[in-house]
Order: structure tokens, then sequence, then C-alpha cells
């Protein structure tokens, strides 16, 4: 008869021969199995609208100045707490709006219209993200105007089209 402690390190032996890969897999192929669109457009949005922008953000006033920045409360934050600043307010402000988003879409059958307004913010956020890489560049990048008429004109079509959606299907 095998002594406990015997067991226990065939148990360790056991563990030691999974490899950091096939865990790597395991997880990776489990969150694909509980993700669905929404969710991955909670994630491309904090990741455009949140980290992508903030960084370039931050990138393009070190590279061309302050008075580069259109948004006030931007330029503050670069003059107060640097480029750390600028990553920090736009991941709060991203992490901040997707909260409130998440708890609507709990409560009503609002699934394409969430998903409508999600994938405005992730657009939104890939054009001023390359229009902080343009002008990092000194290319002529597009004005922070056009980029936020772009937005409210997606967010319009793709809510009341995602309302429809909703609307036919629940």
């Amino acid at each position: 008869m095998k002594e406990p402690e015997e067991d226990c390190k065939l148990e360790i032996n056991a563990q030691e021969d999974v490899s950091v890969s096939e865990v790597l897999k395991l997880l990776i192929k489990y969150i694909l199995c509980k993700m669905n669109l929404q969710k991955i457009l909670f994630l491309f949005t904090f990741l455009s609208f949140g980290a992508a922008d903030g960084i370039s953000a931050a990138y393009m006033i070190d590279e061309q100045g302050v008075i580069s920045e259109s948004n006030p409360l931007i330029r503050y934050m670069y003059a107060s707490r640097g480029k750390g600043g600028v990553i920090e307010i736009k991941l709060w402000l991203v992490l901040i709006m997707l909260y409130f988003v998440w708890n609507i879409s709990k409560g009503k059958n609002n699934y394409w219209m969430i998903n409508g307004f999600l994938f405005a913010l992730f657009v939104c956020g890939l054009m001023a993200t390359g229009a902080n890489i343009m002008a990092t560049k000194g290319l002529e990048y597009p004005a922070s105007s056009t980029i936020i008429t772009t937005y409210l004109f997606l967010v319009l079509l793709l809510t009341m089209l995602g309302d429809a959606m909703d609307r036919l299907y629940h």
C-alpha cells in the first residue's frame, strides 16, 4: 500500500508534465468559448478608445508639444502629470463609459443597439489613434471635428439599426 506522501509526489510530477503552452492553449480556448460579439466589442473598444488612443496621444504630445492636443482636459493632464497622466485619464474615462454601457446592457433586450454603440466607439478610437500617429509623423491628419462628426453619425446610425434589430428579434 502506498503512503500518502508518495501520492502527493505522483500528483506533483503529473502537474509538472503539463507545459505552459498547453495551459495557454486551454486558457485561450476557454476564453473564446465564453466570448460573444458584445464582449469582443467591449474589449476592442477598451483597447482602441482607451489604450491605443491614450498611448498615441501621449506620444504625440511628447513629440509635437502639448498644443498639438485639441482636448483641454488631456492637455491639462499632460502638463500636470506627464505622459502617464494622459494614458491614465484616457483609460479611466473609457472604463467609466464602458461600465455604464455594461450596466445598461444587462437590463434590457438591447444587444444589437449596444453593439452598434460599441462599434462606433471602436472606430472612433481607431480614427483618433491614427490621427495621433499621423500628427506625430508630421503628416496631414483628420481634424478632431471630423472624427467627432463621424463618431456621432455612426452612433446614430448603428444604434438605430441595432434597436430595430432588437425589436425585430425580441
